[in-house]
């Protein structure tokens, strides 16, 4: 998760009255607010290399902060190239525009594996490649799906620890969202978490809404047992859809109580 100083006093003011808890790397506090009724953003695969691959990111930036009643931004992995510091450096800059607080979790693109810890770039930039966040009655988890640069991945051991403490700390009735790069739709076109349905039957005592994902450049949507799966369009210069499609862009996601829909928002390049 990021969340700059300018960010938090933003949403203290966006927000009203609210509390916040001490922030450590072990486990983002909840920001809590009594609304039922939100708006979020999510963008996956912005593929940052240049400052001219910047341009279609920053156009996103200022839809989303023009949409007033979008209260935070999901960055869905592969903020990167090729993992790179500069990379990473020009996707925040980018980034920290946004007039609303952003989380981000890592893609196989933010992986250098010249380095002894492979995302010591992204964590360098970004802080945190696990986080959970609640957010009017929901919980946000965000998870780091990677294996290397792999593109065809299992949920790592650790990672399925991570997820089960998690889930041992959230009421049943609680609603979730679940945020990975790697998708685990039922019937994504490609890249399906190998262990999706292991993955998914963590859940299986709780109250699953949503599964957003990227990896998969393309606009899939599907529910099943009452939960939306999703991935998007990447909003990037630097890659191309995999669904043969030309649209770039983004999703916002609009939750009531429990019930939430989702909208594509094209970025022109």
């Amino acid at each position: 998760m990021n969340i700059s100083r300018r960010q938090f006093i933003g949403l203290m003011a966006s927000m009203g009255a609210a509390s916040c808890a001490k922030m450590d790397l072990e486990s983002v506090k909840a920001i809590v607010t009594n609304d039922d009724t939100f708006t979020f953003a999510a963008i996956g695969d912005i593929h940052v290399l240049d400052a001219r691959s910047t341009g279609i990111v920053n156009k996103a930036v200022g839809m989303i902060n023009a949409t007033e009643a979008a209260q935070f931004t999901l960055m869905l992995g592969d903020l990167a190239t090729d993992g790179r510091l500069p990379e990473f450096r020009l996707a925040k800059n980018s980034l920290d525009r946004l007039a609303r607080p952003y989380f981000t979790i890592p893609g196989n693109h933010d992986v250098d594996m010249t380095l002894a810890n492979p995302l010591d770039n992204f964590t360098k930039s970004f802080d945190w490649e696990n986080w959970d966040e609640d957010r009017g009655g929901w919980v946000f988890l965000g998870l780091d799906s990677c294996n290397g640069t792999a593109s065809d991945v299992t949920i790592r051991p650790d990672q399925v620890e991570w997820l089960t403490a998690q889930l041992g700390k959230i009421g049943g009735d609680r609603p979730i969202a679940l945020l990975s790069h790697h998708p685990l739709n039922p019937n994504t076109k490609q890249y399906r978490v190998k262990n999706a349905e292991d993955v998914l039957a963590l859940f299986k005592n709780h109250n699953l809404k949503l599964v957003a994902s990227g990896h998969y450049h393309g606009n899939q949507q599907e529910e099943r047992d009452g939960i939306l799966f999703t991935t998007t369009a990447c909003c990037s210069t630097t890659r191309p859809n995999f669904d043969g499609t030309t649209s770039k862009g983004y999703r916002l996601f609009h939750v009531d109580k429990e019930t939430i829909t989702t909208e594509y928002v094209e970025v022109m390049a």
